[in-house]
């Protein structure tokens, strides 16, 4: 049997070494336009600093560990075409055009910035980042640049504007709201936005109406007000890429993305999509949502590729959100659902917040009307993941949060350890 796989991100490579793994024989072969090895797109902006970052490389995806595994990797190419009736596709590579054959197609084709329709959007001096390639462009752009705006106040915008400020820039980070909006409870984006540092510019409730300049970048325009600035980054997001799907007939749903069933199956037959170009399932409430996050696409091609060689198996938490990040000294997670979320399919929802000053952490904990925990966000100094993992196992599991509770903080557990033994500690001792 032929799988072929488009995308080499998450959920493409995740797809074929799944289906490789299960099924040794299969032949396995991945289509990028990708010249660059794998790499991380959490910290992607490492490469500001460098037009060649070696330690954001993936070495389980690279070229030479998937030969090992018997996957072929081809490189500079890109399918334009196809023909699902026939189940062949169209594969560009310069001025050479080929049909390739499958009997199982996967579709990591990822997505593409979401940029705004302003004035200016097209000037030199702006730019998106979404891979490193995109990065390296940034990097070198910055070599004549002193004054950067970030508009977005998601992970990537915050990852960028601390990159910027370790290279010396003078940063200006634009919140259309609040920080992680979608993703943090009010109180912990007020939480967040006060661990920020003094010398990153923030401009709150500003939406830009243009960007200024002539054939350059020259700043940033607001209803009454302006930023002057030598660079713009828009780290607003993405939408799904289907300019492929669409040639092949595949069904796009309302939201834009590629409508999949639980196995990742389109409305093609013996062809699959994954990752940010599909529309898929929400946990809750079974309503279309797009899900651009590289951990849940990574789940959603471990499940293509067990259905690309015919097993049945549905996992349950391929539509389950999960992030994390170090940013500006704090370690960031979210998973499930925030009460913004919940509420925009109808759910109505509680908060419980914790928070151990001994670690510099808050907590908060969504819960339904049968106090089942269906969400959670940490921020911490440190050791934020083992908090998170607890927190994603009891959503995954639909804990109820009295019958299983978070496990102490590490150093509650160190005290009634010792008291054990010792008695009671008075703290002020």
């Amino acid at each position: 049997m032929k799988i072929v796989v488009v995308g080499y991100g998450p959920g493409g490579v995740s797809a074929a070494v799944s289906a490789k793994m299960i099924a040794p024989d299969t032949d396995v072969t991945i289509l990028t336009k990708e010249t660059l090895s794998a790499h991380r797109r959490p910290g992607v902006t490492m490469a500001f600093r460098s037009v060649s970052v070696s330690d954001l490389s993936i070495p389980d995806w690279s070229p030479e560990a998937l030969s090992n595994r018997g996957i072929e990797l081809r490189q500079g190419v890109t399918v334009v075409g196809g023909d699902t009736s026939r189940k062949e596709i169209l594969v560009s590579s310069g001025s050479r055009e080929e049909k390739l054959a499958y009997d199982k197609l996967i579709l990591a084709t990822g997505g593409r910035p979401a940029l705004p329709n302003l004035p200016g959007v097209d000037l030199d001096g702006v730019f998106t980042v979404q891979n490193l390639s995109d990065a390296q462009r940034v990097a070198e752009a910055l070599e004549r640049s002193e004054s950067v705006v970030v508009i977005g106040a998601g992970f990537s915008g915050l990852e960028a504007a601390e990159r910027l400020l370790e290279l010396g820039k003078e940063v200006h980070l634009v919140v259309r709201s609040r920080l992680l909006r979608r993703l943090l409870e009010p109180s912990m984006s007020d939480e967040l936005t006060s661990r920020l540092p003094s010398h990153l510019d923030v401009h709150v409730g500003k939406s830009p109406t243009r960007v200024n300049g002539t054939d350059r970048v020259e700043g940033v325009a607001f209803d009454g007000d302006k930023i002057k600035a030598d660079m713009v980054l828009f780290m607003t997001g993405v939408r799904p890429e289907t300019t492929l799907a669409k040639s092949l007939g595949l069904k796009i749903g309302d939201l834009g993305g590629i409508v999949v069933d639980e196995h990742m199956a389109t409305s093609a037959p013996d062809v699959y999509a994954v990752g940010d170009c599909i529309e898929t399932r929400d946990f809750l409430t079974g309503k279309p949502i797009l899900l651009p996050v590289g951990s849940a696409a990574a789940r959603a091609g471990r499940q293509a590729g067990m259905a690309a060689i015919g097993r049945d198996k549905v996992y349950p938490d391929v539509t389950l959100r999960f992030q994390y990040d170090r940013i500006f000294g704090t370690e960031i997670i979210t998973a499930g659902a925030s009460t913004t979320q919940a509420s925009d399919h109808g759910v109505k929802t509680s908060v419980e917040t914790l928070y151990d000053p001994a670690e510099y952490t808050r907590i908060a904990l969504v819960v339904d009307h049968q106090r089942r925990l269906i969400g959670g966000q940490v921020l911490s100094a440190r050791m934020a993941s083992r908090l998170g993992f607890q927190i994603l196992n009891r959503i995954d599991e639909q804990a109820r949060l009295d019958e299983r509770p978070l496990s102490k903080f590490r150093h509650d557990e160190f005290k009634a350890i010792l008291e054990e033994t010792l008695g009671p500690i008075d703290a002020a001792q």
